[in-house]
Parts: structure tokens; sequence; C-alpha cells
């Protein structure tokens, strides 16, 4: 993977991520609200917050969140394959993946 592969990649997803997260967060909003005629209760010291309406909207927003990766993602890598005809770069290793590779460092030695 060379450098100019990594930067190409970031470009891509701030170029896609963020109309992604523009519909992202208008389809949340939208579902909620036909869902629950009232606003959903955005911060938990809110005047009035019922438990459900907080974890249901807490549910909700943090599935519109891996949608939004997802999409941004997907989509990262089909303009990156069209625009350059290569691979796109493998995505960053996660934290459990980062871990279990140490692990599995040491018990190598």
């Amino acid at each position: 993977m060379s450098a100019g592969s990594a930067i190409g990649m970031k470009v891509l997803n701030i170029a896609i991520g963020i109309p992604v997260g523009i519909v992202t967060k208008r389809v949340v909003e939208r579902v909620w609200l036909a869902a629950r005629p009232e606003n959903p209760p955005r911060k938990t010291n809110q005047k009035g917050v019922v438990w459900a309406d907080a974890v249901t909207w807490a549910a909700l927003s943090g599935a519109g969140v891996v949608v939004h990766e997802l999409a941004t993602r997907r989509g990262s890598e089909v303009a990156f394959r069209a625009i350059t005809g290569n691979e796109p770069p493998p995505p960053p290793p996660s934290k459990a993946e980062k871990k279990a590779a140490k692990k599995a460092a040491k018990a190598v030695k």
C-alpha cells in the first residue's frame, strides 16, 4: 500500500462521507418522527425524557452511525476502483485486531 493510496482513500471517505452523513441523519430523524410525533430526546438531561424514548433514540442513532460508516467505506472502495483501476487499501485494523496481533506476537516469543 502506498501513501498516495491511503491519502486518496481518506479524501474519498471525506467526499463521500459528508453527503452520506447528511442523508443518514435525515433518515434517522424521519424514522423517529414516523414512529413518534414528538421530537427525539437528544439530551438525557432534558425535562420529561422517558427511559424508553432515550434508549430507542440511542439505538436508532447507533444504527445510523453504523449504516453511515458502512456506506461511506463501501462507496469509497467502489469510487477508488473506478478512478484508479486498482484495489483500495485495506481499512486500518480495529482495536480488537491490534490486540489479537499483539497477543499472537507475544505468544511466539
